[in-house]
């Protein structure tokens, strides 16, 4: 190890750890489509299950690094909503896909339909995909935007100009006074990318995964 340090080799062996692990989820995901393993789950002799139950309790302390690492292998590793949901969602999924007739899949499909309203936009749209539940088209509306909590509201005026400053210059190297005008409204653009890069690894996963589609 001092040998590695002398020729400018830090040797971090909790890093080292992660980056199996992550290998780990990474065959995983491209052969399941997804991160939400059973806590059971077993890969190629690794806990993969355990491992990821645990980083979803660590999810608000773990760095902007590992965070995005896993958010880019599965946007819903660690959702807002029970994992056991997520659970129940893909194993849906995975029997329409292979158009299986799963009698306990269909009665679940069905059920959150019954119960759609209650249930979170994201989860809404994840239903949507399989052709099950309509959803209303909001992007222009102004209502429906003033009915969203001010933070919020906030973000998405933020996704909004920096959608549109990489639409005209092709990147989002935005100076830090740059102000971008969103249907007439000022945003200030390059501090709020400056104070979401200094606090992302708090963020929760759904808006470290709208960043990410933007290549932040």
């Amino acid at each position: 190890m001092q040998a590695l340090e002398r020729l400018g080799i830090i040797w971090d062996p909790r890093q080292q750890a992660f980056d199996r692990a992550l290998a780990h989820a990474a065959a995983y995901a491209a052969r399941h489509g997804h991160l939400a393993a059973p806590v059971d789950e077993i890969h190629d002799g690794f806990p993969l299950g355990r491992w990821l139950a645990t980083q979803r309790k660590r999810a608000e302390t773990l760095t902007e690094q590992r965070a995005t690492a896993l958010t880019a292998l599965d946007r819903w590793w660690n959702p807002p909503w029970p994992i056991t949901w997520q659970r129940a969602y893909h194993a849906a999924r995975q029997s329409r896909t292979a158009n299986k007739t799963a009698a306990e899949a269909e009665r679940w499909l069905e059920s959150q339909c019954a119960r759609s309203d209650r249930l979170r936009p994201e989860q809404r749209s994840l239903l949507a995909e399989l052709g099950l539940v309509e959803l209303p088209d909001t992007s222009a509306s102004p209502v429906a935007e003033s009915r969203l909590p001010a933070r919020e509201r906030a973000f998405q005026r933020g996704l909004a100009a920096a959608r549109a400053f990489r639409a005209r210059e092709g990147h989002l190297d935005v100076p830090q006074r740059h102000i971008e005008k969103i249907e007439g409204d000022p945003v200030r653009l390059g501090q709020w990318l400056s104070n979401l890069r200094r606090r992302r690894s708090g963020l929760s996963p759904q808006r470290q995964a709208a960043l990410a589609e933007l290549g932040l």
